[in-house]
């Protein structure tokens, strides 16, 4: 049973991985494509939603090694299965519970507001630090030297480009500051 405990423990941190990341895109879209105001609850809706997914995701693959199992175990000569196929009968009943138990814990979380919560809030710093090394990177590239003679052409442009990224990261960083916690329990 310990072995089935940290398989899903690690299923479960790969899942949340996941699930950040589809909620930090989802952030930077908002922020930079759409526009909109920050929005906790729009965030936990997807996070809940992502969360929805692999839990649905994981009953399906219980079922379908389950299915499987009972297909391997209904052979009429189970004395004439190999040592591998045995084999596979095992591992295909962990896998099942495995799976099952990931689902449990996925549903779990997505139930849980404190924990979506702590889950959006570290997403929304990722998005956050992701915008600002881009932010960087591109003033850096947009750095030109004032004696350059189309300095003045193009300045307006520059500056617009900056405003309206500048704003977005600072945003996106006043509302990371806010909450500093960094765990997802």
């Amino acid at each position: 049973m310990a072995a089935i405990k940290v398989i899903v423990d690690e299923g479960l941190k790969i899942a949340l991985s996941a699930v950040r990341m589809a909620v930090k895109n989802d952030i930077i879209v908002g922020a930079l494509g759409d526009h909109a105001d920050y929005d906790p609850e729009r965030y936990a809706a997807t996070a809940r939603h992502e969360l929805h997914l692999l839990t649905r995701q994981n009953e399906q693959y219980a079922r379908r090694v389950k299915d499987l199992r009972t297909e391997l175990t209904r052979s009429r000569w189970t004395s004439d299965l190999t040592e591998d196929q045995h084999h596979d009968i095992i591992q295909l009943k962990l896998r099942r519970r495995v799976h099952e138990k990931l689902a449990e814990a996925l549903e779990a979380v997505a139930a849980d507001d404190d924990k979506v919560a702590r889950l959006v809030r570290r997403a929304q710093r990722a998005a956050s630090d992701e915008v600002s090394d881009a932010v960087s990177s591109r003033l850096i590239r947009l750095n030109i030297d004032w004696h350059d003679p189309d300095y003045e052409a193009r300045r307006e442009a520059r500056t617009e480009v900056f405003l309206h990224i500048d704003l977005a990261l600072l945003k996106l960083k006043h509302d990371a500051a806010t909450d500093l916690s960094a765990s997802d329990y």
